[in-house]
């Protein structure tokens, strides 16, 4: 009788992982439900809603990015505009629709000049700021390498001197300048290591932040 109790134990113990297993589905359910029932209200509910999973489950590295229906078109404006020209990106993020520019599609080397050919594009992305809502920050970034110029002391003054530049051309074409605000950043927001030249040609950028 004894060798019985202790095979029943044995076999209990072993079907004890299923009431766990069950558990998970039925918080991973619910999780994704409240996911799904979220993305039909306001983006600033979504947002606080993954703010608090990121807190209490430590699962979320940054808030969910929301896009209204005029972020949205605004996404798809912009990709017409810049097509698939190499060096320029566009994306959604929670500072909201952000244009990448590397360096050499705006830029000679060393220089915050913004280049001819480039024109027609940005006065396209021009007169979609015009309608845009929300403010515009441009942002310039450089690699770590020391820039070796007389006109720029330090990557400080380049970075912000190419944000400076796309700012100037915007508003010569009759945007409003309160909309627009500018940063250098230089080298110490990069996006890969510097360590290798492909890293370097991806942290040296402008980017066209237009907020939520």
């Amino acid at each position: 009788m004894r060798s019985r109790r202790g095979d029943d134990d044995e076999h209990e113990n072993l079907d004890r992982w299923l009431i766990s297993y069950a558990d998970f589905i039925t918080l991973m359910f619910t999780f994704f439900a409240a996911l799904y029932a979220l993305s039909s209200v306001d983006k600033a509910k979504m947002e606080q809603y993954s703010a608090s999973l990121n807190q209490t489950f430590k699962i979320i590295d940054k808030p969910i990015a929301v896009m209204d229906s005029a972020k949205s078109t605004l996404m798809q404006d912009i990709r017409k505009v810049t097509g698939n020209i190499a060096g320029v990106s566009v994306k959604n993020d929670p500072r909201g629709v952000v244009i990448t520019f590397s360096d050499a599609v705006l830029f000679g080397s060393g220089s915050a000049d913004v280049k001819p050919e480039i024109h027609g594009m940005l006065d396209n992305i021009s007169k979609l700021l015009m309608t845009a809502q929300g403010k515009v920050s441009i942002e310039g970034h450089t690699d770590n390498v020391p820039i070796s110029s007389a006109k720029y002391a330090s990557n400080w003054e380049l970075s912000t001197a190419r944000a400076a530049s796309m700012l100037h051309y915007f508003i010569e074409k009759g945007l409003d300048p309160g909309k627009f605000a500018i940063a250098g950043y230089a080298e110490f927001r990069p996006l890969e290591s510097n360590a290798t030249e492909e890293g370097r040609q991806k942290n040296r950028r402008v980017e066209i932040v237009i907020g939520q």
